[in-house]
């Protein structure tokens, strides 16, 4: 019975990190997909991209992580918010206004959403 028991405590442990660390590597991922594609998005892979950052950060704020993967999920969350300024640049430069500011109006959401989260820029 004990094993058992013991077993099943050993399960529910390592999957309640295999899902905390599955969040951190999903905010890489998308951190590394906007630093190497975002020159080439349109505004629907803006919005979900930005869908994407929310659901991650929804789920982030699930777990409890240690100093060091609060700082490692701080600077992915910079990355990704500095790609989404990029992108709100890069859209406007290119002359087109009306995308730019459906893009800033995202980030400046995405950026609301972290501030409320108590990260800060």
């Amino acid at each position: 019975y004990k094993l058992l028991l013991f077993a099943f405590v050993l399960v529910l442990t390592t999957s309640s990190c295999q899902t905390k660390q599955h969040a951190i590597n999903q905010l890489e991922s998308l951190s590394n997909d906007l630093r190497d594609n975002s020159e080439f998005y349109k505004i629907s892979d803006w919005k979900k991209a930005a869908y994407q950052f929310q659901k991650i950060r929804k789920d982030i704020s699930k777990h409890d992580y240690t100093p060091a993967q609060r700082k490692q999920i701080g600077e992915l969350e910079g990355k990704c918010a500095g790609y989404f300024a990029a992108g709100v640049k890069n859209n406007i430069t290119n002359g087109i206004m009306s995308i730019g500011n459906e893009v800033r109006g995202v980030i400046e959401g995405i950026l609301k959403s972290l501030s409320d989260s108590g990260i800060s820029f």
